[in-house]
């Protein structure tokens, strides 16, 4: 729907001589209007408009995208220490890895939406966004110097005095939002402005969201250990999944100027989560058929939290095409992190507490296109 806003006011003045001879200038106007407030505004009226009023925009209903996303997720654990320096090493006791030792390196992902601006200044979109492959990692080594976190670190054989560990950590994100909107859109331009961005035509549209989100947070993470020269490894290794379920707020602005626009929004959910867990059972290499812990399966519930920033500048390519460069911030709270369910003590009930309060926090640069016809 298109609203087109009628008015045009026409002013002709016509002044004749020079600047020093302007007390002799003949000026085409009604005999009321003072020229000396018309020569001291450079030529525009006191209380009237010089241009068009406004015009409704933008010249398109229909929007898809495709960004490609390379961001960097933290490691938001809780720093539990793995492996420490045993007593026979000059660092004794110090820790030597931890749940926040492995770091993220930058990772892909893809984000797309598909969109329309209907009547009554009324749209709707739905959109995905998945990151995918995470991991870091980090490692220690020193001939019999490593000892695991005691007390399971004593009671698993090899795990005492050990040459050689390994921690890693991985995770991917898969993110469906489905969200109407209701749109304020604008042209402005403003002729006898001074600043050349307010002479050239813009388009400016305000969007305010309401929608339900899904996220899904999938981790695994391992602790590996090599007691001897030789010997195979042994792991403590368990996962989390986090599914969240909320309803979403945000708000998006567009400003458009002939070959150039400047997109961003701030969204934000509140979510009710269902967290699981599970660790491998615990054994080692070095005493074949024997479990030191069995698998463990755990769940909970908790609140949590999902906010969503973006920055994009956008340059067009042709009517329909353009070429998108943004930067993004994410951060997921309330979710289960596997770097946080390391358990070493030695009990019946070891392992079967699920921590949930967990959070993470993603930020990086896209480069995408988008259609809009």
């Amino acid at each position: 729907m298109r609203c087109w806003c009628a008015a045009v006011i026409w002013l002709s003045v016509t002044v004749l001589g020079s600047r020093a001879g302007a007390e002799d200038a003949s000026v085409l106007l009604p005999p009321e209007v003072d020229t000396t407030s018309i020569l001291a505004t450079d030529g525009v009226l006191p209380g009237t408009a010089c241009c068009p009023p406004s015009l409704c925009c933008p010249d398109w209903d229909t929007y898809f995208l495709f960004d490609v996303l390379l961001l960097q997720r933290d490691n938001g654990t809780n720093g539990q220490p793995l492996v420490l320096a045993n007593s026979s090493g000059p660092l004794a006791g110090q820790t030597l890895l931890s749940s926040t030792s492995p770091q993220f390196a930058t990772s892909p992902g893809i984000r797309t939406f598909y969109g329309r601006h209907g009547p009554d200044n009324l749209g709707w979109e739905v959109g995905y966004v998945g990151l995918y492959g995470m991991f870091g990692d980090a490692e220690a080594g020193g001939a019999d110097l490593l000892t695991v976190t005691p007390p399971l670190g004593n009671a698993v054989t090899g795990w005492a005095r050990a040459d050689y560990a390994r921690a890693t950590y991985a995770s991917n994100l898969d993110m469906v939002q489905v969200n109407v909107f209701r749109y304020d859109c604008c042209r402005e331009q403003d002729r006898c402005s001074r600043y050349p961005w307010k002479r050239t035509p813009s388009c400016h549209c305000i969007d305010w969201i309401a929608g339900f989100v899904w996220a899904g947070l999938e981790e695994t993470a391992a602790l590996n250990v090599i007691c001897c020269e030789g010997d195979p490894p042994t792991a403590y290794r368990n996962g989390t999944s986090s599914q969240m379920f909320g309803g979403q707020l945000g708000v998006r602005g567009r400003r458009e100027w002939r070959d150039w626009a400047f997109e961003g929004w701030v969204k934000t959910a509140l979510t009710g989560n269902h967290l699981s867990g599970w660790a491998d059972p615990i054994t080692s290499s070095l005493a074949p058929g024997v479990e030191f812990r069995p698998a463990r399966v755990n769940s909970t519930t908790s609140v949590g939290f999902i906010g969503d920033i973006n920055m994009t500048a956008i340059y067009k390519l042709t009517d329909t095409w353009g070429l998108r460069m943004g930067y993004n911030l994410m951060w997921l709270s309330g979710v289960a992190l596997a770097g946080n369910q390391f358990d070493f003590t030695d009990t019946p009930d070891s392992g079967r507490t699920l921590f949930g309060d967990g959070s993470v926090f993603f930020q990086g640069g896209s480069l995408g296109l988008e259609a809009r016809w």
